[in-house]
């Protein structure tokens, strides 16, 4: 992770979450391909009540790329992805 606060799983973890829900793992990259950060996460719900949501599994930036907004930015961008998969406009996995 690029900071010790943030949780940190075991390589099938992070691999489960990329492949059921690849939409849901974004990456930051700087102009020279530095990893600025990133955020994962899942949708939840129910498929009979047809109720989704984002859910956010960790969220990470680099020390030397706080206090840009790069956070606010990465979870704005999660959200636009459950809003469109809760309304069905999103074809990702289910």
């Amino acid at each position: 992770n690029l900071d010790p606060l943030t949780e940190t799983y075991g390589i099938p973890f992070y691999l489960q979450y990329l492949a059921h829900w690849p939409e849901y793992f974004i990456v930051a990259e700087a102009p020279g391909g530095e990893l600025m950060g990133y955020i994962m996460g899942k949708a939840e719900g129910s498929v009979a009540r047809e109720e989704w949501h984002g859910h956010v599994t960790a969220l990470s930036v680099a020390p030397e790329f706080r206090r840009l907004g790069l956070a606010a930015k990465l979870m704005e961008l999660l959200e636009e992805i459950s809003e469109r998969y809760e309304e069905g406009t999103f074809q990702g996995h289910r």
